[in-house]
């Protein structure tokens, strides 16, 4: 009788150990629709930063000059499988951004928050490339808190700051 209540306790802790795993599941799933959520939405956020640059320089200029490639967003332009590229040109000078998604859901392996996106964002012109010289700068898509942006990270000065229309208006400067 006794081989019977442990046979009975050891099928209740099974159990018991089947619905822990099945809540864990839900959980690990529902987190990664978050994620991917979040990743589509700083693919989106950075083009739309980008698009609205070129549109707002443009605007000012007697002849726009500045083209975005790609030209147009759509829901299903951002690859989570690898790397995604957008570019800013200027007759010869270029801002290149790219970015993927982190292996992981979640990284803090190389940036102080959190992040679900990282990339880089790398300028140059003719000039730059005759002296084998290329400057890139780190960048990451961060949800802190109720908000999702992206940051910039500069390894060789430890600067740090928010992705803006500025931080693209100055990485353009530096080509003129």
């Amino acid at each position: 009788m006794k081989w019977k209540r442990r046979s009975q306790d050891r099928l209740d802790r099974l159990a018991a150990a089947i619905d822990a795993i099945a809540e864990r599941d839900r959980k690990l799933v529902d987190e990664s629709a978050d994620v991917e959520r979040l990743r589509e939405q700083g693919a989106a956020a950075i083009y739309k930063l980008c698009r609205e640059f070129t549109d707002a320089l443009n605007a000012r200029l007697a002849s726009p000059a500045l083209n975005l490639d790609p030209a147009d967003w759509k829901d299903n332009s951002f690859d989570d499988t690898g790397s995604n590229l957008l570019q800013i040109s200027l007759r010869g000078r270029l801002l290149q951004i790219e970015y993927a998604a982190t292996d992981e859901p979640y990284s803090s392996e190389d940036f102080r928050h959190r992040y679900v996106l990282r990339g880089c964002v790398r300028s140059f012109n003719q000039d730059f490339l005759e002296r084998d010289t290329v400057d890139e700068q780190q960048i990451f898509y961060c949800p802190i808190e109720s908000r999702a942006e992206w940051h910039f990270f500069d390894a060789r000065t430890y600067r740090t700051g928010l992705v803006s229309i500025d931080y693209l208006a100055a990485e353009l400067e530096r080509l003129l």
